[in-house]
């Protein structure tokens, strides 16, 4: 599990080539886009979602049933217990993941990124993430 807060974090995770291009370059889109969005005008380094909710971008091996550490706990199921404002089902390049984003507060909103390799093993959260985001062959 890797969690984006800052450009600095997007380009770590580019440099470490964690994800794939395709994937990176979304989530780079994604962070620039909200940085927009919060009407920030100082430099993209200088930007931080500490304050409105952050991006987390999911590995296979994460524990999706227990996702405490960014704000979805094992009590209530994890990210499948969740009551998503939205799931969009992302395709490009022949890649597909899914951007689940739970509003927490009226000022704070995490965004998770499902790629399918994080969840092709578990029949349950694909389902899951189906429903809700369109459906995956």
């Amino acid at each position: 599990m890797k969690t984006i807060k800052t450009m600095q974090d997007v380009r770590l995770i580019r440099t470490a080539q964690v994800f794939s291009d395709t994937l990176t370059s979304y989530l780079e889109e994604e962070f620039l886009g909200l940085k927009e969005a919060f009407d920030f005008d100082g430099l993209d380094e200088a930007f931080t979602l500490d304050m409105y909710g952050y991006m987390v971008v999911l590995e296979k091996g994460d524990n999706l049933r227990d996702m405490s550490v960014v704000g979805l706990d094992r009590e209530t199921d994890g990210l499948i217990g969740s009551f998503p404002e939205f799931v969009d089902m992302v395709e490009r390049q022949g890649e597909c993941w899914f951007k689940v984003v739970c509003v927490l507060t009226n000022e704070y909103a995490m965004a998770y990124y499902v790629p399918m390799e994080a969840v092709a093993d578990d029949k349950e959260v694909l389902n899951w993430l189906n429903w809700l985001g369109g459906k995956v062959e």
